[in-house]
């Protein structure tokens, strides 16, 4: 998986890392499940940590027998902390969809 991600940030022209995807593996073939993307642009939801996921991606990676030596990479890349107390996601305000469907309106 983490040539996968390095190969992401190749092919999009260092815009963008795939990560965090989780794995099933089956008989007749294979599942890709809850990926994230971080983007330079953040323009991911509130789990794509732009330029700074970018680098914690790349300074922590270790290039294995499946990536490629012309793969673009991160020079200097920076390894931020995220630990915090509680969560790490950022509060995203939401809508009711359905207002009249709730059970109050039954």
């Amino acid at each position: 998986m983490q040539a996968l991600s390095h190969f992401s940030y190749h092919i999009s022209n260092a815009q963008c890392v795939l990560c965090d995807v989780q794995c099933g593996v089956y008989q007749d073939g294979v599942i890709l499940t809850d990926p994230v993307v971080m983007s330079v642009s953040r323009s991911y939801g509130p789990t794509d940590l732009g330029s700074e996921g970018i680098n914690s991606f790349f300074a922590h990676h270790t290039c294995n027998e499946y990536c490629h030596s012309n793969w673009t990479t991160l020079r200097n890349p920076v390894g931020y902390n995220y630990a915090t107390q509680g969560t790490t996601m950022e509060y995203v305000p939401t809508h009711r969809s359905r207002p009249s469907m709730t059970m109050g309106a039954l």
